[in-house]
Formats: C-alpha cells, sequence, structure tokens
C-alpha cells in the first residue's frame, strides 16, 4: 500500500472522532497520541495536514484556503456541489461545508442568502461544535438588520429585513435558553422597539427579559428602560398611578445599589418625572372635590401639594386655587 492510501486511511477516522468530540486513536508504538489533522479555530475546522488529492476532506480544505483568500464565490460554488454529491451526505465535515458557504455569502455582502445553510446547520446538525459560533454568525446578521440592512430585490437593496431580524433574535433565545447569547437576543429586540419609539412593545419586551434573566448583567438596564416605557406609555394622571409608584420603588433600590449605573442611564431623570407626575395628579384630585362641592377634602389636597411638592409649578398653582376657593383660610395669604 503506497504512502498516500495509507494517510487516508489513518486521517480519515481521526476527523470522524474530532468532529464526534471522541479522543484521538493511538498511532505507531513509538508516539502514544495522533496528532488530529483538523483543529477548530474561530468556529471553522482548519486542516493541520494537507489532505489527499481529490478527497473530500482536501477539497474543503481547498474551500477554506479559498475564503481566507477571499475568493468567495468559488467557495459558495464548491461548497454547493460538495453538498450535492451522494457520497458526502454522512460526512462528519458537511456542518463545516454549510458554514463556510454561509460565510462566503456574508463575506460577499449577502446577509440573507447567508441564513440558508446557517439554518440548515443548526437545523439538522444541533450537536454539532460548530453549533455555538453558528448562531453567533446569525446574532450579527441580526443586529445588521436592525441597523438598517435591506435585501436585494432587483438589483438593488429596497426591501427591510427588520421583521426577520426579530425572528432571528427569538429564535436565538429558543435554541440557546439561558446562554449569555440568548441574553444578549432578549435585549436587543427590547432596545430595537425602544429605539423605534414602540414603548408597549418595549415594555412588555423588558418585562419578559426580566423574568427569563432574573440575575442577568443587563437587569439594572432592563429595568431602568421598563421605567422609561411606563412613561411613555402613561395615559395621564387621570388614570392609575400604580405602575409608576411601583417601579419607582424599584428605581430608588437600583440607585442606592448601583449609583454609577444609575447615574449613566438618568435614573434621577426619570424619578423626577414620576414626581411630577404624582403633584399634578394631587392638584386633579383637589379640583375634582372643588368641582363636586367637597370644599374640606379639597384644602386637604392643596395642603399636601402645597407642603409634598414645594419649589414645583403644581405648588404654585395650588397656592393660587386655594386663595381663589379659601380665601379666608389660615394660609391662603402666604
Amino acid at each position: 500500500m503506497d504512502h498516500r492510501h495509507r494517510w487516508i486511511i489513518c486521517s480519515l477516522p481521526v476527523v470522524l472522532l474530532i468532529l464526534s468530540g471522541a479522543a484521538c486513536g493511538h498511532a505507531a508504538p513509538a508516539v502514544r497520541r495522533l496528532n488530529p489533522t483538523w483543529l477548530l479555530k474561530n468556529g471553522v475546522w482548519i486542516p493541520l495536514v494537507a489532505p489527499g488529492q481529490n478527497t473530500p476532506e482536501a477539497q474543503v480544505a481547498l474551500m477554506v484556503r479559498n475564503l481566507n483568500s477571499g475568493h468567495y464565490s468559488s467557495v459558495t460554488s464548491q461548497a454547493k456541489a460538495w453538498l450535492k454529491k451522494k457520497a458526502n451526505k454522512t460526512n462528519p465535515l458537511v456542518p463545516e461545508v454549510l458554514l463556510l458557504r454561509g460565510d462566503a455569502f456574508n463575506a460577499m455582502g449577502d446577509k440573507y442568502a447567508a441564513l440558508f445553510p446557517y439554518e440548515d446547520l443548526l437545523d439538522n446538525f444541533p450537536n454539532s461544535p460548530l453549533y455555538g459560533p453558528c448562531l453567533e454568525r446569525e446574532y450579527n446578521i441580526a443586529c445588521a438588520f436592525l441597523r438598517g440592512y435591506k435585501r436585494r430585490f432587483l438589483g438593488m437593496r429596497i426591501l427591510p429585513v427588520g421583521g426577520d431580524a426579530l425572528r432571528l433574535l427569538r429564535r436565538i433565545q429558543n435554541r440557546q435558553r439561558g446562554s449569555p447569547l440568548a441574553e444578549l437576543a432578549g435585549m436587543r429586540v427590547a432596545d430595537y422597539y425602544y429605539q423605534q419609539g414602540r414603548f408597549r412593545r418595549a415594555l412588555e419586551s423588558y418585562q419578559g427579559f426580566l423574568r427569563r434573566y432574573p440575575y442577568s448583567q443587563f437587569v439594572v438596564k432592563a429595568t431602568i428602560r421598563k421605567a422609561e416605557c411606563l412613561l411613555g406609555t402613561f395615559r395621564g394622571v387621570r388614570f392609575d398611578m400604580t405602575p409608576l409608584r411601583n417601579v419607582q420603588v424599584q428605581l430608588q433600590t437600583l440607585r442606592r445599589r448601583y449609583p454609577q449605573q444609575a447615574a449613566a442611564l438618568q435614573v434621577g431623570a426619570i424619578l423626577e418625572r414620576i414626581y411630577q407626575l404624582e403633584g399634578e395628579k394631587e392638584l386633579q384630585i383637589a379640583r375634582f372635590y372643588i368641582r363636586f362641592g367637597k370644599p374640606h377634602a379639597a384644602q386637604f389636597y392643596y395642603q399636601r401639594v402645597i407642603n409634598g411638592w414645594p419649589e414645583t409649578i403644581w405648588a404654585k398653582r395650588a397656592k393660587r386655587e386655594f386663595r381663589e376657593h379659601f380665601p379666608q383660610a389660615k394660609g391662603a395669604r402666604k
């Protein structure tokens, strides 16, 4: 048996063992363990030893070299032809070829086309060591979609893909639950709605994030953003303020525990806004009792605004209205 055939017979089992996570086999007695012929580096299998000519492994090694040298179009066509061969259907390098094809499309700027081989890998090879790197690539593509990337149509990039991005991010959370990448995906969805001014959807997303990841590094940010969304969806002081009061307590606790983060995310401004709304609410209650002929209750709430919200516009208005309605009352001339 010549040297080339002997190398192929030895290297193919090694490739299979590496891709399945098993230990490498033994070589000659002088060498205790055989060095692997492929190395997983940055999410891509790199050949350490040149495979035999015209073998599937040699073709994959050529794709890797072409990708590294910038020949992306060649990689997409080579990967497509390789995957179509019936003999390669059970080859352990199928996930690698799918990733290479997606990476080539991605490098060419066709991020939407890259999703098809990536999805093929994620759907059919969940135990592959390339599963995690592939999810990270999809996360980056989803972020690019949300930043304004458009799908090509009639030779022009005019089709928005924001909806596809949100579906990708939700799928990432389901595929790798509880992982740091899932946290990033959940936060990115909520931040997108927040940046678009869709505060009701953002509020739901931040609340869902806090339920799923109560110990995340983003808990402080999500809590503060939730408060901002509550303010954004608040319909006015004539309605129930209980949600705002609840979040006010949470923000005060956060500001004591994480003063630097609270300052960076302007917690003080949010608390001041809630404080002002509470003063306006109390003044509206005083006016309500005036309209319905309840002077004692009205006096109580006017005094409550004056004493509880001094140096605010609501206190000034409360003093003026108190003097108008109760000129003989104690303190009316102050």
